[in-house]
């Protein structure tokens, strides 16, 4: 094992909703009831939320969507909100007819595609800047994820930056320079190697699947991971027989290097959430249970189910290691460690070093919970109905809808594509488990499908 830097922080800070034990290492706990004052817990500043994961990818599609909206929800009234398209005019007055969200909203209606945020910041700051001048307060730039446009963006606005350097947020991202990281610091990891994709070469097809051909000797299935792809995106399953036509696809996009693994029988994947601040203190925001279909491409997340102590445990003992290794490199902003739980044990299989999508959900019920109370359970999920304009969600969804008064109820989120697509996302709120089962099941019977 490395030795861990010995100027690494001790700090540990542990929040409400998730008080099981924590790994031996830790010396001290404190108790924080929000995500968001780990961002920022001084009143003097104001936080700039730019939800846009367009940095993320080097090569983009028309299938990546910025998703900036989903910041809305989360924004306390002194926040702001900057979006690279157009706001939700119904949302919006939604949101704030429940006493939650912010009035100061930035858009720079743009296109589906073309610049990334900060680029379109560093370009035309005048619009956030305005706000920044009028609220008067120092202003904390929080990307999504973390590149030198995120810099440059942060610095035009003269903005603290909370998030990482490029070279941080790249090294920890990167799926195969996080694997050696984790066997750096004797954590198990799936067996399988890395495989640079080289269609120059004309034996690179060949050792691929040679390399396939291994350990599909010994597994039904292998798996083909890009080693920047996210939310389904560079992520193949095979018996080989189709090698040919997803080496082709993988070419074509742009994917430099791939994980070959054995694909293994996963009987759960949790994700373990944790903010390292400003200060280089580390705070373990909680675990979810994450929903994939076909045991791959990740489809929602659960918090407050099940996860039995011995599974927390090690988690949390790994996800301990991991961070701290962070924290003494100079990372700043959230972590999620996506595990997966099998016969053969428990293994860490990806870092997304940067904002997590259910990091906008756990800061939006906490503001929910100011409101009711403690929320026991809930479930990020995304879903699809006939394309429309909000108020008819709204109208769809009314006999379910979060009221401000509702523990068992539905709230919205990630509403932009919906005239276009009909595409959306909620959080099932419950009190129970049954509740929530009750509550997707309604939402069937009422034409909402998932996606």
């Amino acid at each position: 094992m490395l030795p861990l830097d010995s100027s690494a922080p001790t700090l540990i800070r542990q929040t409400r909703s998730d008080a099981r034990s924590m790994p031996k290492k830790t010396a001290t706990t404190r108790d924080y009831a929000s995500p968001r004052k780990l961002i920022s817990n001084d009143e003097n500043e104001i936080v700039i939320y730019g939800a846009d994961n367009f940095s993320q990818y080097p090569t983009r599609t028309a299938a990546v969507s910025s998703r900036c909206d989903r910041a809305l929800a989360s924004a306390r009234s002194d926040d702001l909100v900057v979006l690279r398209g157009e706001l939700n005019e119904g949302y919006h007055r939604w949101l704030r007819g429940l006493g939650l969200g912010t009035d100061h909203v930035v858009a720079y209606n743009q296109p589906a595609t073309g610049m990334t945020l900060s680029e379109l910041i560093v370009q035309d700051p005048e619009p956030v800047k305005r706000v920044i001048a009028q609220l008067d307060k120092k202003p904390v730039y929080v990307p999504w994820f973390s590149t030198e446009q995120e810099s440059m963006a942060a610095a035009t606005l003269g903005a603290e930056l909370f998030g990482a350097n490029a070279s941080e947020t790249l090294r920890y991202n990167d799926k195969a320079r996080f694997k050696k990281l984790c066997m750096q610091l004797d954590i198990p990891v799936v067996d399988g190697a890395a495989f640079v994709i080289d269609p120059t070469d004309r034996a690179n097809f060949s050792n691929l699947e040679c390399m396939v051909n291994r350990y599909g000797s010994t597994h039904e299935f292998v798996i083909l991971r890009g080693t920047l792809g996210e939310s389904g995106m560079s992520l193949y399953k095979t018996r080989g027989t189709d090698l040919f036509s997803l080496y082709s696809t993988i070419v074509a996009s742009g994917e430099k290097v791939v994980l070959i693994e054995p694909f293994l029988d996963v009987s759960s994947s949790p994700n373990d959430q944790w903010i390292i601040d400003r200060n280089g203190c580390i705070t373990h925001l909680g675990m979810l249970e994450q929903e994939c279909r076909h045991g791959m491409v990740h489809v929602g997340n659960l918090k407050g189910g099940h996860v039995s102590q011995d599974v927390y445990d090690c988690v949390t003992r790994y996800s301990h290691t991991i961070v701290s290794r962070m924290a003494a490199s100079g990372y700043c902003g959230v972590v999620g460690i996506d595990y997966i739980v099998s016969k053969q044990g428990i293994f860490p299989v990806e870092n997304n070093a940067r904002f997590n999508g259910s990091s906008y959900v756990n800061i939006t019920v906490h503001n929910i919970e100011e409101q009711i109370g403690p929320v026991n359970v809930w479930k990020f999920v995304k879903l699809k109905v006939q394309p429309c304009g909000y108020f008819e969600l709204i109208d769809t969804l009314s006999p379910l809808l979060y009221d401000g008064l509702r523990a068992n109820s539905v709230f919205p989120l990630n509403c932009d594509e919906l005239s276009e697509s009909g595409v959306f996302a909620v959080v099932v709120l419950g009190e129970t488990m049954s509740d929530i089962d009750s509550l997707e099941r309604n939402m069937t019977e009422l034409g909402v499908t998932m996606h």
